[in-house]
């Protein structure tokens, strides 16, 4: 009986050593020669937290992300991200964020030259509104690791250089033609300028001639910790602070209008807004993310 139990405490005492090892060995997320991918949760948190606090103004399309764009903050609202260890503690970081949208609106107005022929038509036609807007967000840096990596919780630091572009358009199609009879034809909002003595009256055809570009450079600095769910999932949380260049380029306005001295539909090109620059640093430039990431 004695024999017995001094067994089975041998035992007891044997598996709690080797548990106790296996717990000092286990690593959580980076080492030497591993990398990792993760993406950003932003917009998932931005949408359930509208959810929650009387936010009535919430959309799916709040779970879109978008890359830096012009005054918005330095990194992308959602994105994937890579890393690599050259160490246990230091690494190469990317982050790319991407983003293209094109929106059609489309209206019915009433088709006049349906109506000159029969007054009771009821006959309609489409104006068209399209805007595109595409872009995208592409950043490197390194990072240092304040932390061991036998913790389930981990500190860094990282920092970097991030380029941002975005282009937009506009353009705009009506149902109803201009032509000497109807110099100014019905459309869905009706809005017409004078460019000039011989063209009286002009409407919009694209806001956007050859697209106005936005252009975003800087640098940054992050502050974080990721809080280890496996040895391999994380959650993460970060402060970052910017410095940030953007540059605004031009862009025109088209017109289209009856010329009474031509006797033709022609078309005037007005420069609406010059190109602009700015640059920003500060307490402004603080950003917020949290992210999931998967090692390998």
């Amino acid at each position: 009986m004695r024999k017995s139990f001094i067994i089975a405490a041998v035992a007891l005492a044997l598996s709690a050593t080797a548990g106790a090892q296996d717990k000092a060995d286990r690593v959580y997320g980076p080492q030497k020669g591993s990398w990792s991918i993760g993406v950003g949760l932003d917009p998932v948190s931005h949408y359930l937290g509208n959810m929650f606090n009387g936010n009535t103004d919430n959309e799916l399309e709040d779970l879109n992300g978008e890359p830096l764009s012009n005054d918005k903050k330095i990194t992308p609202l959602t994105s994937i991200m890579g890393k690599y260890m050259l160490t246990d503690k230091f690494g190469i970081k990317v982050n790319i964020g991407m983003r293209f949208r094109s929106d059609n609106e489309r209206a019915y107005v009433e088709d006049q030259k349906a109506t000159m022929n029969d007054p009771f038509s009821q006959d309609k036609v489409i104006d068209k509104h399209t805007t595109k807007i595409n872009g995208a967000s592409f950043a490197i840096g390194v990072e240092q690791r304040l932390t061991s990596n036998k913790h389930r919780l981990q500190a860094y630091v990282d920092g970097g250089i991030v380029w941002a572009f975005e282009t937009e358009s506009h353009s705009y199609s009506y149902g109803n033609e201009i032509t000497e009879l109807n110099q100014r034809p019905l459309t869905s909002t009706n809005e017409y300028k004078t460019m000039s003595s011989a063209m009286p009256n002009c409407r919009l055809v694209s806001d956007n001639v050859g697209k106005t570009k936005y252009h975003n450079l800087g640098v940054f600095g992050t502050i974080g910790i990721e809080y280890f769910l496996t040895q391999k999932i994380s959650l993460g949380a970060e402060m970052n602070l910017s410095a940030v260049y953007t540059f605004r380029g031009g862009h025109s306005a088209e017109y289209e209008g009856y010329n009474v001295q031509t006797q033709r539909v022609e078309k005037y090109t007005n420069v609406a807004v010059p190109s602009s620059s700015a640059f920003e640093f500060g307490t402004k430039n603080l950003g917020a993310n949290l992210t999931m990431n998967f090692y390998f």
